[in-house]
């Protein structure tokens, strides 16, 4: 059983890494094209890190995943 909790937590960061650096180029591309206000940028940039603080590295990598399932044309609008 402790190799296969090992195994998952190995798959659940090497996903979150994946989203979040996916993430991140997807943020600075929309700064560096306009879309996006250096403000705004350091909001989304700061928003995952803070929500994994409250709902761990699975919830940001859904919410990662779920902001990129939007490309080419992400909404950067704040909320919903």
């Amino acid at each position: 059983m402790a190799i296969r909790a090992l195994n998952d937590r190995k798959k659940l960061s090497n996903d979150f890494n994946e989203a979040n650096d996916s993430f991140i180029d997807e943020v600075l591309g929309a700064f560096q094209s306009g879309q996006l206000s250096l403000e705004l940028a350091r909001a989304y940039l700061a928003h995952p890190v803070a929500m994994m603080h409250a709902d761990g590295a699975q919830a940001v990598a859904n919410y990662l995943d779920r902001m990129l399932a939007q490309r080419p044309a992400i909404d950067w609008t704040p909320g919903e």
